[in-house]
């Protein structure tokens, strides 16, 4: 087998899911967090919406019998989403408290880590929006924390270590596209709801 190019596994994890991101990033309830004309209220269920999805992703990472050995010090981000809520006056969702499964390959564990820690990269670009339309004073807590361009580059060279086998790539990128298809079924939750609400 010839030797990979370096960041083969990134580029491969990249395209593989561009589409899925994409989507994500498209979502009515995630773009209008960049629009200039972004109301409080707005702001508050979008957060309000990503949640759940967010909290199920980062406990399937941090609560993973794979994470203790990773070597990765990946930081929680749920709490300051749930405290920007508190602040706006939004009623924090209730989240399931069964322990979540974990019978999947540590190849699939890194496919999560990869979308988990890739959302924090847009973050900093987010959070300006969001200050620029609400203010300084608006709470910022889970956008305004981005990760250090230095951790996510010891991430992605830990992935073409960790995926360096043809099957650990594949198992990694369909946990990674799962795992954006869960987050928008997540915000569609929300959305499809709202409607249903402005129906009846």
């Amino acid at each position: 087998m010839s030797r990979r190019l370096r960041g083969h596994v990134h580029q491969t994890l990249r395209r593989a899911t561009a589409a899925a991101h994409h989507e994500l990033d498209h979502h009515p309830l995630m773009q209008r967090l960049t629009s200039s004309d972004l109301s409080r209220a707005q702001y508050a269920e979008s957060l309000a919406a990503m949640h759940r999805p967010h909290a199920q992703l980062e406990r399937q990472v941090h609560e993973s019998r794979h994470h203790p050995g990773s070597g990765l010090e990946l930081s929680a981000r749920l709490e300051r989403l749930e405290a920007d809520l508190f602040e706006l006056g939004r009623p924090v969702p209730p989240l399931s408290q069964n322990r979540l499964e974990d019978s999947d390959e540590r190849a699939a564990w890194w496919g999560r880590v990869y979308v988990l820690e890739g959302s924090r990269q847009g973050s900093a670009v987010i959070a300006k929006c969001i200050h620029s339309s609400l203010g300084d004073t608006v709470p910022c807590r889970f956008f305004g924390e981005a990760t250090a361009p230095h951790d996510y580059a010891v991430l992605l060279a830990t992935l073409e270590h960790e995926l360096e086998e043809d099957e650990a790539l594949e198992q990694a990128v369909a946990s990674a596209r799962a795992a954006f298809t869960a987050y928008k079924a997540g915000l569609d939750f929300l959305e499809s709801g709202k409607h249903d609400v402005q129906l009846r």
